[in-house]
């Protein structure tokens, strides 16, 4: 599977080790929530890449100086269930996270 872009997101703020702490903490807490499993860990070579997976999708987070990159790969089939509102509700999520960890100081409209 290839990993494609699906989403950027400008960011105020740097990765930090506060803030990878405060990504870590949130990822956490919806984890609790979610009816599948869900595995993440930093890159061993690079530490501004989050992996993130839930089979049989997975995702990498790049926090770069001024934007937050998602990238993900599926396989069609789970690509095809990927909704319009399933997309929104993944950005959704992922600007909570840039919000609750202080990337961001406000939360995008919608």
């Amino acid at each position: 599977m290839k990993m494609e872009k699906i989403y950027e997101f400008p960011i105020e703020k740097p990765l930090t080790a506060q803030r990878r702490k405060a990504v870590e903490k949130y990822i956490s807490a919806q984890a609790e929530l979610a009816d599948q499993e869900l595995v993440y860990n930093w890159d061993e070579d690079d530490s501004g890449i989050l992996h993130i997976s839930a089979s049989p999708v997975v995702v990498q987070v790049r926090f770069q100086k001024s934007i937050v990159e998602l990238h993900a790969a599926a396989p069609l089939w789970a690509r095809l269930l990927f909704t319009e509102k399933k997309k929104t509700e993944l950005k959704q999520q992922i600007e909570a996270l840039l919000f609750e960890a202080k990337f961001i100081t406000a939360r995008a409209a919608g």
